[in-house]
């Protein structure tokens, strides 16, 4: 199963791939990272990078993480704190977590989480949905930087369209989203208890802990920053 064509990720698209739920998954992810950037522009030492982050992950996943829900590949990039090419592996198992303190967590076909962390400029992992079915479970993470140049003429895009997106975005993956406008007529969209302004180039809310502001060509590190909002209102994250 696929959603998302690589040539639309410059422009705020995102590509998410099932990956089969056995140990042949580290190899279909490392295939489909390498054919995304090439589409992208990247060269051969991030690609080779990417490859091996991804299949760490993955494995891992497979690994200490069974599930009878096969795994996902996500693909997306994002602008801020800068441009980045951000690659997720999904699983729905919430009581498994990675950890980077030993190159030893394992098995004998992996060589550590510690190693993706050295590869990639971020790393992380959180509580979220499925992109293709919605259902509950974590993303582990890790960003490289984009190439240069970067295949995009632009990077704004249209209040609406970019409203729009959201709102499918966090539909399809179970957060109740309903639309109206303020005062200003500034379009509105709120996730259960959380209002999202969509201003004119950024997207815009407080999450109880502070005021965040992301340009409309996020739209996809946006969604993904709501749902996790939204599962952790249940169920924290590790420490």
């Amino acid at each position: 199963m696929l959603t998302g064509c690589p040539a639309d990720i410059p422009a705020g698209g995102a590509c998410a791939f099932q990956l089969p739920g056995d140990l042949s998954a580290a190899a279909h992810a490392r295939s489909l990272v390498a054919a995304t950037m090439r589409q992208l522009g990247f060269t051969p030492d991030p690609i080779e990078d990417a490859r091996l982050a991804v299949s760490e992950l993955t494995t891992n996943a497979l690994t200490h993480a069974p599930s009878t829900t096969r795994p996902e590949l996500w693909i997306w990039a994002r602008t801020r704190p800068s441009p980045r090419l951000v690659v997720s592996v999904f699983d729905a198992h919430r009581d498994a977590w990675p950890s980077v303190r030993s190159a030893d967590l394992l098995d004998e076909h992996g060589k550590g989480l510690s190693i993706v962390a050295a590869l990639a400029t971020d790393t992380g992992m959180h509580l979220t949905r499925s992109r293709l079915t919605g259902l509950p479970g974590k993303r582990v993470w890790f960003a490289l930087a984009h190439p240069i140049p970067w295949p995009v003429t632009s990077s704004v895009i249209a209040p609406t369209s970019a409203a729009d997106r959201l709102t499918s975005a966090l539909r399809s993956r179970g957060v109740p989203t309903t639309r109206r406008s303020d005062d200003g007529g500034i379009s509105v969209r709120t996730a259960e208890t959380m209002n999202i302004w969509v201003e004119p180039k950024a997207f815009s809310w407080h999450d109880g802990h502070g005021y965040t502001r992301e340009p409309l060509i996020d739209v996809q590190e946006v969604a993904e920053r709501i749902v996790h909002h939204h599962e952790t209102r249940t169920l924290p994250s590790p420490t």
